[in-house]
């Protein structure tokens, strides 16, 4: 008899995310010492939101399939109304609106007490079932490494841009099992708070003396204001063209008004952002950054897109939105006890400007590859 077998969650199984946040929490618990997993509301509204990719949620459950189950769109029996025992679970998306030869964001994660048992290999042999009937080519997944306690002689792997390494511990080793290749590094770091206000201010103005007058910052908390729609498709899509990738197979992404007025409206459902946009002498946008605060841990907010367009470069930009963002910020959320953001490791600039607000390494993620024949 089978000891477990896979299912699909769909919309409106609400038990399941919140197995999946409690999976989640004992994860990033094992890895940093704390609990940095998403809310159930964040992961529920997430999935429920299929206007730009398809999403999944795949979880092993116990014992066999039941006769008479119902089947999901991936030929996977679906997850019940009532609760049962989460023992792994892998999500991805399939894009639509852009990159449709991509299986990504895929995150597989096990209990602790259950690893090596071919539930992690049960749950990617389904994705890349998937991914084949679907007629997506690459598939891309990630994997999260602590810092904290590696020592100078431990095992490194090093993407081929030579730019930042992960350990090889058991997750990296388990990816490479599965004939994934590590495309990129992305390095998460973090910003004690609060910032010193006299810090801020003086940064502020050292990069003010390079942009002003030319340029002007606008910024808000909230919902985007709709003049300002355009201007945000261009930074999105100038993110998906500028930023360095790598080895990963990224084709550039579709944004207008429409597609940013959904993404601030998917947001918003289980927080709030803090927003700042550069804006160039001839009205264009020319840069941009935002902070997300989430509702069900507003303590850390997250330091989400921060993008300078290529022809704007060269003028303290990317220094002078962040800094006006954590103005922001510490009157927004006083209490906030750290910002954490990610960047890929041959990001010089945006690490540069990091490193000049006070963020420092914490953790690195590694971006996982495979093409299929």
């Amino acid at each position: 008899m089978p000891r477990y077998h896979i299912r699909e969650v769909v919309t409106g199984t609400d038990w399941a995310y919140a197995a999946l946040h409690d999976l989640e929490v004992a994860i990033t618990t094992e890895l940093h010492g704390e609990d940095l997993a998403q809310s159930v509301e964040w992961m529920r509204h997430s999935s429920a939101n299929e206007r730009t990719a398809v999403k999944a949620v795949l979880v092993a459950v116990p014992g066999p399939v039941p006769e008479g189950t119902p089947m999901g769109r991936f030929g996977l029996p679906l997850a019940p109304a009532q609760p049962m025992e989460v023992l792994g679970a892998i999500r991805f998306e399939l894009p639509t609106a852009d990159n449709q030869h991509l299986l990504e964001d895929c995150f597989c994660t096990v209990r602790a007490d259950l690893r090596r048992e071919g539930i992690a290999t049960a749950l990617w042999r389904e994705t890349v079932r998937v991914a084949t009937e679907s007629g997506r080519t690459t598939l891309l997944g990630w994997s999260e490494h602590h810092l904290a306690g590696l020592g100078p002689d431990a095992e490194r792997l090093v993407p081929p841009t030579g730019e930042g390494w992960i350990p090889l511990d058991p997750g990296s080793r388990f990816a490479r099992s599965l004939g994934l290749s590590l495309a990129q590094v992305e390095r998460q770091s973090r910003l004690e708070l609060p910032v010193p206000p006299r810090r801020l201010a003086e940064l502020r103005t050292q990069a003010e003396l390079r942009a002003l007058p030319d340029y002007r910052v606008v910024s808000w908390v909230g919902r985007a204001p709709e003049e300002h729609l355009d201007r945000l498709a261009v930074m999105y899509r100038a993110l998906s063209t500028d930023a360095p990738l790598g080895e990963v197979d990224w084709l550039p992404e579709n944004w207008d008004a429409d597609r940013v007025r959904n993404h601030d409206e998917q947001s918003h459902l289980s927080g709030h952002s803090l927003t700042s946009l550069a804006i160039a002498p001839d009205g264009s946008a020319a840069g941009l950054t935002e902070i997300h605060v989430h509702h069900a841990h507003p303590h850390r907010p997250e330091q989400w897109t921060t993008v300078v367009a290529e022809a704007h470069r060269g003028h303290r930009l990317g220094l002078l939105l962040k800094t006006a963002n954590l103005q922001l910020l510490a009157a927004d959320q006083p209490q906030a006890r750290h910002v954490d953001t990610w960047n890929a490791g041959e990001n010089d600039r945006m690490l540069a400007i990091n490193d000049q607000l006070g963020f420092r390494p914490f953790s690195v993620h590694g971006a996982w590859q495979v093409r299929l024949a």
